[in-house]
């Protein structure tokens, strides 16, 4: 299978997560948010997506955004702990994507020394469900929803470097494949 490019996203990028968003279903909308969510709604949390307690990566199997994954630290905890989540359209899921993200925001936590990565999703969302165990997530169950606990190992040189290897690569990937009609005369 091909390395699937995942980037650190920024503001700049925000047209592409609205675009992003607004592209998913109302199922979709539901499993991220666990609640059925209005337009309004949407448009409140894409608002506040890229403060400075999240770091938000995507996801471009076909140079495309095609997945978003947060990791936002929770304010007011001792130990460093982070909530994750993430988006897949509809029509990429079951490609590895979500995996892909979820690997890199591990990897994103363990080396800013995030011990605990919580996840919430729906009861009824076996996909979370399987992804979150494959990454030996602890589960619980809390009214209708289930808590995946994961928990980062300490940060290695090889972490670090495996982060910046694959900024690089992403990056290297967008500015290859940018089409032909965005960039500039020369």
């Amino acid at each position: 299978m091909y390395e699937l490019p995942i980037r650190r996203l920024r503001i700049y990028d925000r047209p592409k997560v609205e675009s992003h968003f607004n592209s998913l279903d109302v199922d979709a909308l539901t499993s991220r948010f666990g609640t059925p969510v209005d337009l309004s709604f949407v448009q409140s949390y894409l608002s506040e997506i890229f403060d400075n307690a999240s770091l938000v990566f995507g996801a471009f199997p076909d140079s495309c955004l095609r997945g978003v994954g947060e990791l936002r630290t929770l304010p007011g905890h001792q130990a460093h702990v982070a909530e994750a989540a993430f988006t897949v359209e509809t029509e990429w899921q079951d490609r590895g994507i979500g995996d892909a993200l979820l690997s890199r925001i591990i990897t994103a936590a363990r080396n800013r020394g995030i011990r605990e990565v919580h996840m919430l999703c729906l009861a009824t969302n076996q996909k979370m469900r399987r992804l979150a165990a494959k990454h030996d997530a602890d589960l619980k169950l809390i009214t209708g929803q289930i808590e995946a606990t994961l928990t980062a190992p300490w940060p290695t040189p090889l972490s670090v470097a495996e982060e910046i290897s694959g900024e690089y690569h992403a990056m290297a990937r967008a500015i290859l494949t940018w089409p032909v009609s965005n960039r500039r005369a020369g």
